[in-house]
């Protein structure tokens, strides 16, 4: 089951940061499937983990990438990176805490949290760094 199917309409065009989203996509694949087949607790959890893990590492490389060409939204976009990974922390931390309603919100966690960001914010760093690079 695949909650984000990646397609062109996700792709920036930029190589790294389409293969990072791919990877993320497939987690959330993967965290799908386990929520669908009612895998438990503890697989849910280290899958949020992974989750978690890639996206760090994701933006940290687009940081460095901004700092290095200079992008003008940088600010922007590093906040945006920081809301995310909170909000991941804090669903993280909620799903710990109380994982009888997860299910539910694991469902909506993926659009929101990784397709927005890509449509919207990756898209336009992917095109100011073909620009510019």
């Amino acid at each position: 089951m695949d909650w984000i199917a990646w397609d062109n309409t996700l792709k920036t065009g930029h190589a790294r940061m389409d293969a990072d989203h791919i990877g993320l996509a497939e987690l959330f694949g993967l965290l799908a499937d386990a929520v669908d087949k009612r895998k438990g607790e503890d697989f849910y959890g280290s899958l949020l983990d992974d989750i978690i893990r890639h996206a760090q590492a994701h933006f940290d490389r687009e940081n460095r990438l901004m700092a290095e060409y200079h992008y003008p939204k940088s600010d922007q976009h590093k906040a945006e990176h920081a809301m995310l990974i909170s909000q991941a922390l804090n669903y993280r931390a909620t799903f710990a805490a109380d994982s009888t309603e997860s299910p539910v919100a694991v469902a909506r966690f993926p659009d929101v949290w990784l397709a927005f960001h890509i449509l919207f914010s990756d898209k336009e760093l992917a095109e100011f760094l073909t620009r510019t690079a």
